[in-house]
């Protein structure tokens, strides 16, 4: 009895010290294994931080592209109606910037009259943007327009001149829409359009 008590003995001891080192080995796996986990979840972490600060990677996520309706006005002998469409490059989640191009129409009918008025005046823009909220935005364009209008006879000409105002836009899921006001820093554009003009927006990815 004692020949085969020893020996089983010795198994059993030999088997838990084997079980041990096996079991420390596994402890330290898996703390390398956790320690690994976490060091990846920091870096993730950190590019998803750095994301949001500096904005979206891809090219396609940072184009914005805009559809304005403006300056309606079919009230009385007048028919007026602007439309603008830019393309802006988000540099980061602030600010943008890009180039655009816009149209403005009049139709005026002259009573008991068949010499009715209508001019097309049409230009091309570039504008920076800076957000001051989600929501609210402060924004400046330098513009030239060709524009048409009449004095004692019809006369068109171009013109350079800077703009500038606010907009406010409701956020959408791909598109979202608002307003924008802007004034026009020259006499004769505002003689033309009036002292401010007026955009209904939609915007894609604002």
């Amino acid at each position: 009895m004692k020949k085969i008590l020893i020996p089983f003995l010795l198994l059993v001891f030999m088997f838990s010290l084997v079980d041990d080192a096996s079991a420390q080995r596994r402890g330290k796996k898996k703390r390398r294994t956790e320690e690994k986990t976490e060091e990846n979840d920091k870096k993730r972490s950190s590019r998803d931080d750095d994301d949001e600060d500096y904005g979206p990677s891809g090219l396609k996520e940072k184009l914005n592209t805009e559809i304005k309706i403006g300056n309606l006005n079919f009230f009385g002998n007048q028919f007026s109606l602007s439309l603008k469409s830019n393309l802006g490059y988000k540099l980061n989640n602030t600010f943008s910037a890009g180039l655009g191009g816009k149209m403005y129409y009049d139709y005026i009918n002259i009573l008991n009259s068949s010499d009715d008025f209508h001019f097309t005046s049409f230009g091309g823009l570039a504008y920076a943007r800076a957000k001051i909220t989600k929501q609210l935005y402060v924004q400046a364009e330098y513009n030239v327009l060709s524009l048409e209008y009449a004095q004692t006879v019809t006369l068109r000409e171009t013109l350079l001149y800077p703009s500038a105002g606010i907009g406010y836009m409701y956020e959408g899921f791909n598109w979202s829409s608002g307003i924008e006001v802007l004034v026009p820093f020259n006499d004769v554009v505002r003689d033309r359009t009036g002292i401010i003009e007026y955009w209904i927006t939609f915007s894609h990815n604002f």
